[in-house]
């Protein structure tokens, strides 16, 4: 059998809910809002968040990342997330494009046992029609049965222009939907059909459609007789891309009770059908907060602060140079410390030394064998602040804290996802994956601190 081993959803702490440059009145509550990521957050820093949490491939599997909007061209970005969980040099990193590429992760999670992070993020034109109808978000799987067992697997390929962006461009273009929504409509219908036949099935007690488009989207829940639970969560977040048959498919196993059946329709470029029967070990096999749970614990953000991070509004900032760029050499030398946040623990006293050195900064030792461990999942405590308000960051100021960590180590570091004037002495905060600045194009990579959320279930 083949299925879903373990699952996770990440969702930015963020949200959009007015896009209107000239509004004079509150905008209505119960309208749509879009998931929105931080300025220092893109498609690895998302795939960072989901998969950190997850039992990832052994040796000889693979690591795949599924996106429309990985940071680099050439470069492979699954590289970036492997170095940042730590994982094996002998599990392979790849990258997944296009808007099917999620799809295509599931169906590669559960036919070899990979493990998969779909991650996006989507900007479109500030006004565009459906600005609020897009989101970023990330859902990472790793294969197994524990979750979810595979009943039926089917496809219906349909080459038609309906989404797509030319190379160096930021925003897609888009066909207009009353046309492309009928294809797609037929696609999904066809493969969905043909799943629930494979797996012996009149309906499934949990309908799922994913859809880039939003009319062959509402067609297809209703001639499927869907719950519309799905369209809920989609008029939370917006269709988030890649990640969007992941993140449904995450909510509805946050939901499903084991022996349920899930039909999972994703209707992109054709359509993709999955049929899962869940298991009994459901519920352990979420890593990390339910979905409704992370939507329930964002914070809204200003559409003028939205577009400064997207970089979609040119503001003057300091009049200060550009940070550097990092060089390849020491990132490479340095990457323990860089992507995995590890210390060096001293072989005499035990104490934790950050950055990591050969002497201990404790008892003065110096030491060779001194092991390495990794600080990423540890609480730290606040015991300084600084504010800078020369920051060339998108933000008129930021706060940049000196932390204890728990277990030894001392980190300073950027706090994020948190207004600056909230962070304080004694605050507990959890280090996050997140970019610091682009330079010379080249992204710097490095680990910030985050408020400790306290969720009722997971991590």
């Amino acid at each position: 059998m083949s299925g879903i081993g373990a699952y996770a959803a990440y969702l930015p702490a963020y949200a959009l809910a007015d896009n209107r440059l000239d509004a004079t009145e509150p905008a209505r509550p119960g309208g749509p809002s879009r998931s929105v990521a931080s300025f220092d957050e893109d498609t690895v820093t998302m795939a960072v968040e989901a998969l950190r949490y997850l039992p990832v491939a052994p040796v000889g599997r693979q690591l795949l990342l599924a996106t429309t909007s990985a940071p680099y061209e050439a470069k492979t970005s699954a590289g970036i997330v492997h170095e940042a969980l730590g994982l094996d040099p002998g599990v392979a990193a790849a990258d997944l494009r296009g808007h099917r590429s999620g799809a295509t992760a599931l169906d590669l999670v559960t036919a070899t046992g990979a493990a998969a992070a779909l991650a996006d993020l989507r900007t479109t034109r500030p006004g565009a029609p459906d600005e609020l109808a897009q989101g970023d978000a990330a859902a990472a799987f790793v294969g197994g049965t524990a979750a979810a067992v595979l009943l039926a697997r089917a496809a219906h390929t349909a080459e038609i222009l309906e989404r797509w962006r030319l190379p160096g461009e930021r925003h897609d273009r888009v066909w207009d939907e009353r046309f492309t929504a009928e294809i797609l409509t037929e696609a999904g219908l066809a493969a969905a059909r043909r799943a629930l036949a494979e797996a012996a099935l009149d309906a499934a007690d949990h309908v799922v459609v994913s859809s880039s488009n939003a009319r062959a989207a509402a067609a297809l829940r209703k001639r499927l007789r869907g719950s519309g639970d799905d369209a809920a969560v989609e008029r939370a977040t917006g269709f988030t891309g890649a990640a969007h048959p992941g993140l449904l498919l995450a909510d509805a196993l946050d939901r499903a009770e084991p022996g349920q059946t899930i039909l999972l329709l994703s209707a992109t470029e054709g359509a993709d059908a999955f049929v899962f029967r869940v298991a009994d070990g459901v519920r352990s096999a979420r890593r990390g907060p339910a979905v409704r749970e992370r939507l329930a614990g964002r914070q809204t953000v200003g559409y003028g602060r939205y577009l400064r991070w997207r970089g979609l509004l040119d503001v003057q900032g300091p009049a200060r140079p550009a940070a550097p760029a990092p060089a390849s050499p020491p990132m490479h030398r340095r990457a323990g410390w860089k992507y995995r946040l590890e210390g060096s623990q001293c072989g005499a006293c035990g104490r934790v030394t950050t950055p990591p050195g050969r002497v201990c900064a404790a008892c003065g030792i110096a030491g060779d064998g001194n092991a390495k461990v990794s600080l990423r999942d540890r609480a730290a405590r606040v015991v300084s602040v600084t504010r800078d308000h020369l920051t060339t960051m998108p933000e008129t100021d930021v706060a940049i804290v000196v932390a204890d960590v728990d277990g030894g180590g001392r980190l300073t570091a950027y706090a994020t996802d948190t207004p600056p004037g909230d962070v304080t002495v004694g605050m507990t905060l959890t280090p996050t994956f997140r970019r610091l600045w682009t330079t010379d194009g080249i992204h710097n990579y490095f680990w910030k601190l985050r408020p400790a959320k306290d969720y009722t279930d997971g991590q």
